[in-house]
């Protein structure tokens, strides 16, 4: 590839693939994402890259030792630091065009009622316990948003899009019961 035939925009490989009419709308879209561990990490660094310029993200928890090795925007140093603070600060040195608001809190909290959900344009869901899920769910569908849910099991991960009236919601079919798999973490390795 030559000087003059190199991108000049950072987002021109975006425009391309998604067209100017959805790229427009990509960046003019107001994101909430609950949960930034190791979907998170990877769920960021991509909506940041993408395009999206205003996200909101929230995670009440803490970086352990055991994230390292898999959410790789944490770094030793950042144990004990709020993963959505950090999350925030790591995504910037992606693109720093974009505006991020990152809160340590649970998304149970009350200060993310209804009224809150409604000020988005789509949530992305990343979350790893179920009565979370659930609960975005929840208020995906009341608040008509919506909701991009994601998951792990084992090796396998999913992603499925709920829409109220639309597509079904994440809790319209009993979920079976989760199995339990070996967990490759620094958590899980035996001490002496």
């Amino acid at each position: 590839m030559t000087q003059t035939s190199k991108k000049k925009n950072r987002n021109d490989h975006n425009i391309e693939i998604l067209g100017q009419n959805t790229f427009n709308k990509v960046q003019n879209s107001k994101v909430l994402m609950v949960g930034t561990g190791g979907i998170g990490c990877e769920l960021i660094k991509n909506l940041v890259l993408s395009g999206f310029k205003d996200i909101i993200m929230v995670d009440f928890d803490t970086i352990d030792l055991s994230n390292l090795n898999r959410q790789f925007l944490f770094q030793k140093k950042h144990i004990k630091k709020s993963k959505a603070h950090v999350a925030k600060e790591a995504a910037l040195l992606f693109n720093d065009q974009v505006k991020i608001q990152s809160f340590n809190d649970s998304i149970f909290d009350e200060k993310f009622n209804l009224n809150w959900f409604k000020n988005f344009d789509i949530i992305f869901n990343a979350l790893d316990n179920l009565p979370a899920r659930r609960h975005v769910n929840l208020m995906a569908m009341a608040a008509n948003v919506p909701l991009v849910e994601s998951g792990t099991a084992g090796y396998l991960g999913q992603v499925t899009v709920h829409k109220k009236n639309l597509y079904e919601c994440f809790d319209c079919e009993p979920k079976p019961t989760p199995k339990t798999f070996p967990v490759c973490t620094i958590r899980s390795t035996p001490s002496t």
